[in-house]
């Protein structure tokens, strides 16, 4: 009887786990692995916050420039330039944006009333402008 009850604990002891002891294990794990991978993806990445950061930027610019401000009647042309902002106090100081340039600014626009726009990455006027009338979709 002593080698049937040792045979039998040696039995217990290599038994395969079931399917609850599976799971509690195993689901942590899965759910930690997952939840990894889905935070990997949904970072933005450097580009992503450089664009973001420009049209933060230009959303400010705009703000100050279409802020009515007693001295100045109309927005500011070319020549005044976004300094204007600045010597009025609608701005401590100008951005430039997250390529280390300044923004552009043109009034009269050639294709709209004015025109508040980043050149982008390449810093010449193209496709990739994060431009304040269409901030997500470039010119």
């Amino acid at each position: 009887m002593n080698d049937h009850r040792l045979k039998h604990s040696v039995n217990l002891s290599h038994r395969l786990p079931s399917l609850a002891e599976t799971l509690a294990l195993g689901l942590p794990l899965a759910t930690t692995l997952a939840a990894a991978l889905w935070l990997a993806q949904g970072l933005p990445d450097a580009r992503d916050l450089a664009y973001s950061q420009a049209r933060d930027d230009l959303r400010a610019l705009r703000s100050a420039l279409l802020l009515p401000v007693p001295e100045r009647p109309q927005l500011p042309d070319t020549a005044q330039g976004l300094e204007t902002l600045v010597r009025e106090g609608s701005l401590k100081q100008l951005p430039l944006d997250p390529w280390g340039r300044p923004y552009q600014y043109r009034y009269p626009g050639q294709a709209h009333t004015y025109e508040l726009f980043s050149l982008g990455p390449d810093g010449v006027e193209s496709q990739d402008d994060v431009v304040v009338w269409n901030l997500y979709g470039g010119r």
